[in-house]
């Protein structure tokens, strides 16, 4: 009967100790197991669960046997790998304002049977918290940060991002809650450097239950140095008094100490900071102190790097004092630190603990508004919304969801933009949308949305464009967003809801005013892979009126060109191209170390081949859902087809998951960058080719300024039968997008020519696709009353100073309007643009042929006096 009330008293401790390790603010994650095979650590008693909650992506694996020894921890024996999409994110629920230690584990242990330990990046909300790397396939490494739940979110998100050195993985994840007095620091959160267990004589880590907050501690037979010191044991044993005070350090570190031999009252050691190359870094240090030899107090001074930190440090009889440095503190390879015992001390000084942190400033906005976060993640969960959609859908930045657009403000972060077009939504709208107050855009076309539509949309007091067509929608239209969209403020589309009240469907061409009539002469869509033909003429027509310096250059090179102008079968030559591994473009990138920009495609490096010539190499992005289908479609197209003013792709890699396209390298960047061509498509290929994403982005140009159309993913063949167009899911980029194909979904030729011809709009007045000032605006809309009203002067570009010739500029003005005129027969053909196009070339050269003859014979005359600008003559444009 005895024995049995032990069994039951030892079970009950032990419940009471998980009971404990649950209720206490912890959450522990076994990465890797399955759900439902939660467990008890043998050694901590802490439950693990699995990740299956936290997160919706990757997949589970086991390390191999030849790393699994006796004693391996369980969270040690498995992982999670995510080799889909760059950031996957784990989303861990913590009340507002708290502080918390979050701890990553990571073991390799050739899971993949590559025998090649990745390097990947990991991420605390929006900021890069360490960069994780392996000596060996057996290397543990642990990532801790104490970190400061910002009071507007009650989430914290930990995400792995794919940096192109190996899959990102993780063996354990970990969130304990702290005393919110404790750790303090300024600004940032603390990374931990080191938790040295000072004194320690076993090779062993001390952590829950002796840490009520599984802190983990160190022995310090490898992480701290001195010149002389001796060891100290606790001679009596009384473990609470020993962890009386806030940071509760656990009674077997506190129970042993070093204090300096040999009669010494100076105790000095170095804490080694060991960074893979030297750099000052701010550093909070913590330091722990308890008399354990000797029935009574001490006093103390501290110094670091011979400065003084903390002067008369009182010491007491098993009972625990910490320090801390009340500001950060550099330093660059190592810690220098001097305890000496003050002149009234009777004893020499002690030191049983330390712990060092570096200061992560948290660099990032804010964290997307806790209400919006909730609904946005109720709208993913209602429809099952088959994107990697993880983590803060704003926050950082450059990791924001897809299809979403966010305003970033010093006070909060809002979603504005919401693109749900095509996504195979079902049922009624949940009412979850309405929890998106600051929503300016909404596209749920092409859905199976049924039901009425809702009323709360009206609510939504800054939606400007609201697309709900082609779905499935009952009933009529709410009057309050009836009346919106007629007084204007609101582009609301309804087409394509057979059972939707017909008195209520709204055409998109009419709320965009498309079918208004304009005072110019209506020209073609712009024309996809704008050939050399348009983008050279165009680029004449900026570089005449921006860069007297290279006038005569230009005037040469275009009738050079005109010579060569012909379309002729010799240019669709088909090669073969180099097919590249990925460690040769790891090579040539130098570790991808220089980027160059970033599409929805993916990332773009410089790179250099073994005979020098430079190269940019574009990298598929992981989480990208069609990437793999953009690859083919571009490999596919420009190995058959060669122009001059079409970018030349010089090989490609195709190993595994890794895809990249090497093309020759542009050093000018694009047309996009420098403000603030497309016939052979159509009419030199066979059959003729659709770009579908023309863009200034998209054109890029040489050291010499001639101009090249590229990316090519997301182009499309005309059929071959003389069909009129092509039916496909719309893509493209907003505001470049022709509206008849957003409508139809029908692509052709035209639907290039619309797209070039907002180019020519941005070109002609320096202004985005897209105006977001006063309001959210289409620059082919915005810029339809000031023509109608033919305001030249204030629709160019501000930057020209009025340096233009007026005859030119208004036949390329009318040449723009007519590409994005809304009705498709009053679009120009891309030869049609072409001609109108040389025809303004050739009035720049007349003026610029009158303005040297002018200059030249002031000149001879002695006279100073010049024509056109300020600065001397013809600027460029």
């Amino acid at each position: 009967m005895k024995s049995l009330f032990m069994v039951c008293g030892c079970l009950a401790f032990v419940l009471l100790v998980h009971v404990q390790a649950r209720s206490s603010g912890f959450i522990s994650i076994d990465c890797g197991i399955s759900k439902g095979s939660d467990y008890n650590d043998e050694t901590t008693t802490i439950s693990y669960t699995s990740d299956a909650e936290y997160i919706d992506a990757g997949t589970n694996y086991n390390i191999s046997s030849a790393y699994y020894k006796s004693g391996t921890p369980m969270q040690l024996s498995n992982l999670r790998s995510f080799p889909q999409g760059i950031r996957n994110c784990y989303t861990l629920p913590q009340d507002k304002g708290n502080k918390c230690l979050i701890r990553a584990t990571f073991m390799y242990g050739n899971y993949d049977s590559k025998d090649q330990p990745p390097e990947f990046a990991l991420y605390l909300d929006g900021d890069q918290w360490h960069t994780v790397r392996f000596d060996d396939a057996s290397d543990v490494v642990r990532a801790e940060i104490i970190h400061n739940v910002p009071a507007t979110s009650a989430y914290i998100h930990v995400c792995l991002v794919n940096t192109g050195r190996g899959t990102p993985f993780i063996s354990a994840l970990e969130l304990r809650q702290l005393n919110n007095s404790i750790y303090q620091a300024h600004s940032g959160s603390l990374k931990l450097f080191n938790r040295i267990d000072v004194g320690s004589n076993t090779d062993k880590i001390v952590r829950y239950s002796d840490d009520v907050y599984d802190r983990i501690w160190f022995p310090d037979t490898l992480k701290i140095t001195s010149t002389a010191w001796e060891v100290l044991s606790a001679s009596y044993s009384n473990p609470d008094a020993l962890s009386a005070n806030d940071y509760k350090p656990p009674y077997p570190v506190m129970a042993t100490a070093i204090r300096p031999g040999n009669g010494y009252n100076s105790l000095d050691f170095w804490v080694k900071l060991d960074y893979p190359k030297p750099k000052v870094q701010q550093l909070y240090v913590y330091m722990h102190f308890a008399e354990i030899a000797a029935n009574q107090g001490g006093e103390l001074d501290v110094y670091i790097n011979d400065a003084p930190w903390s002067l008369g440090v009182a010491t007491y009889f098993m009972r625990p004092v910490t320090i801390n440095s009340t500001y950060s503190m550099g330093s660059d390879l190592r810690l220098n630190f001097s305890i000496r015992a003050t002149a009234q001390s009777t004893l020499p000084p002690i030191l049983n603990a330390i712990e060092v942190y570096e200061v992560l400033e948290l660099q990032s906005p804010t964290p997307t508004s806790q209400s919006e976060f909730e609904a946005i993640r109720n709208i993913k969960s209602a429809y099952r919304v088959e994107r990697n959609w993880q983590g803060d859908p704003c926050v950082p930045m450059n990791y924001s969801w897809d299809n979403l657009q966010c305003n970033y403000d010093r006070n909060s972060t809002r979603i504005i933009s919401l693109n749900l077009s095509s996504s195979s939504l079902s049922g009624n709208m949940d009412f979850s949308f309405s929890g998106l107050t600051s929503l300016e855009s909404l596209d749920l076309s092409n859905n199976n949305l049924t039901g009425q539509v809702p009323d709360f949309l009206s609510g939504l007091r800054f939606l400007k464009t609201l697309n709900l067509s082609r779905n499935n929608f009952t009933g009529s239209v709410p009057p309050a967003l009836v009346e919106k969209s007629k007084n204007g403020s609101l582009t609301l589309s309804t087409e394509g809801n057979p059972h939707l009240s017909q008195a209520e469907h709204l055409s998109k061409c009419q709320l965009d005013s498309c079918a208004k009539k304009k005072n110019f002469v209506v020209l073609a869509i712009a024309s996809i892979a704008s050939c050399l033909v348009v983008v050279v003429v165009i680029l004449a027509i900026w570089w005449s009126l921006k860069i007297r310096k290279q006038q005569a250059k230009i005037v040469k090179y275009e009738m050079v060109e005109e010579k060569k102008r012909q379309y002729t079968g010799d240019e669709m030559v088909e090669e073969r191209k180099r097919q590249f591994t990925y460690s040769e473009l790891e090579t040539i990138t130098e570790n991808f170390l220089e980027p160059l920009g970033k599409g929805a495609f993916g990332s773009v490096y410089t790179g250099h081949l073994t005979d020098n010539t430079k190269v940019a190499v574009k990298i598929l992005s992981l989480q990208s859902t069609q990437g793999s289908k953009q690859f083919r479609t571009e490999v596919q197209l420009l190995t058959k087809i060669h122009h001059r003013n079409l970018v030349s792709i010089i090989g490609y890699c195709n190993e595994g998951q890794h895809m990249a396209l090497v093309y020759e390298y542009m050093a000018n960047g694009t047309i996009k960058e420098h403000l603030s061509g497309l016939a052979y498509l159509h009419d030199g290929c066979k059959p003729p080719i659709i770009h579908r994403d023309i863009k200034t982005a998209n054109i890029l140009l040489t050291e010499n300024m001639q101009a090249k159309v590229s990316d090519f993913g997301l182009s499309r063949l005309m059929p071959s039968d003389g069909g009129t167009h092509v039916s496909t899911a719309v893509a493209g980029t907003p505001g470049y997008m022709d509206p008849e194909y957003l409508e139809f979904n029908k692509l052709n030729e035209k639907s290039d020519v619309y797209s070039f011809g907002v180019v020519l709009l941005e070109l002609i007045t320096g202004k985005p696709a897209i105006l977001k000032a006063p309001e959210i605006t289409l620059l082919a809309k915005w810029i339809v009353p000031m023509v109608e009203r033919a305001e030249i002067m204030e629709i160019m570009d501000s930057r020209l100073n009025s340096d233009f010739d007026t005859n030119s500029t208004r036949k390329a003005l009318e040449t723009a309007m007519a590409c994005v005129e809304c009705n498709l027969s009053q679009r120009l053909e891309m030869r049609q643009v072409v001609a109108n196009l040389r025809d303004c070339l050739e009035m720049e050269k007349a003026r610029v042929k009158v303005w040297k003859e002018n200059e030249v014979h002031n000149s001879e005359s002695g006279n100073t006096v010049t024509l056109g600008s300020s600065v001397g003559g013809p600027s460029a444009r």
